[in-house]
């Protein structure tokens, strides 16, 4: 199969989704080094604004204050996500509906929406990763997929930035993260003690529709996969290869799968699976309480 390349011109032809915002931020030459760091670094230093910002306004809040050190890092990282999650929902949903131009070539091709796409993502899950490392040396507590997913995200983006190729897939991708938003809200509104309202199931009810919607396009990914087989196999570099597939193997049949089940477990059990042992310490000491 030919191969046509636009690898080493990042500028699309076409409008883009940041030519939309700003005509002038499609001009700048994305494949400069110094470029791309800038945007990382803005990415991880906004995010630790988000952070930052969070935590200081939900101390106003009573239930925020209630909360042992490592739920309101929880808390704090929840409202960060949600952010993640709306960015990648924007871009996802762009890319798949409205870009014409990283649908020519799947292995190959890149718009500065891309570039700037994947730049942000790297600089979002450096902070994650580095906050999820930190609270797990401190807690002595690992959340195994949590990880995998986070760490395997990391270094496929950066290696899909490093090696120029498969940006179509990965800007894409970015539409999977629209369950992010759904999640920090049913965790925020468990804390606050409302998973007995309709806002709550209301909510939970879409968190679990969109964990059917992720594997409806991790679908529709593996079948651009057939359909672009002969280039993909022939053309995509290996290391590419090697760590898209993979992840896109753990998404489908391991991550995805277990998410669903838990999300949907939870719509009819609202707990949080993440801090059993509070949850534990608050029915055992509700329990002491009634004795007295």
């Amino acid at each position: 199969m030919a191969q046509t390349t636009t690898q080493g011109q990042p500028q699309a032809k076409a409008m883009g989704l940041l030519g939309a915002i700003n005509p002038s931020w499609e001009e700048i030459d994305y494949n400069q080094l110094h470029v791309k760091v800038k945007i990382i670094a803005s990415s991880f230093f906004f995010f630790a604004f988000i952070y930052l910002l969070c935590h200081v306004l939900s101390s106003l809040l009573k239930t925020y204050n209630g909360l042992r050190l490592k739920e309101k890092i929880f808390w704090n990282l929840a409202i960060v996500r949600a952010t993640f999650g709306v960015f990648c929902t924007v871009v996802g949903i762009w890319a798949l509906w409205w870009d014409q131009e990283l649908k020519r070539d799947v292995v190959f091709a890149t718009t500065p929406t891309s570039f700037f796409a994947i730049c942000t993502t790297i600089g979002f899950f450096l902070f994650e990763c580095s906050t999820l490392l930190l609270s797990d040396i401190i807690f002595r507590k690992v959340s195994i997929l949590l990880n995998l997913h986070h760490w395997l995200s990391l270094v496929g983006y950066s290696l899909i930035l490093w090696v120029g190729s498969t940006h179509y897939f990965a800007t894409n991708g970015l539409i999977l993260e629209m369950s992010t938003p759904f999640s920090a809200l049913c965790w925020v509104l468990l804390k606050c003690g409302l998973a007995d309202t309709t806002a709550w199931w209301f909510n939970q009810c879409v968190l679990v529709h969109t964990f059917h919607l992720r594997s409806v396009l991790e679908a529709f990914f593996w079948m651009e996969t057939y359909r672009h087989w002969d280039h993909i196999w022939a053309d995509m570099p290996a290391s590419m290869f090697v760590s898209f597939y993979t992840e896109l193997t753990l998404v489908s049949f391991v991550m995805t799968p277990y998410w669903t089940y838990k999300k949907s477990a939870q719509l009819f059990n609202p707990v949080d699976w993440n801090f059993m042992d509070a949850e534990k310490t608050k029915t055992t000491n509700g329990a002491a309480k009634k004795k007295d």
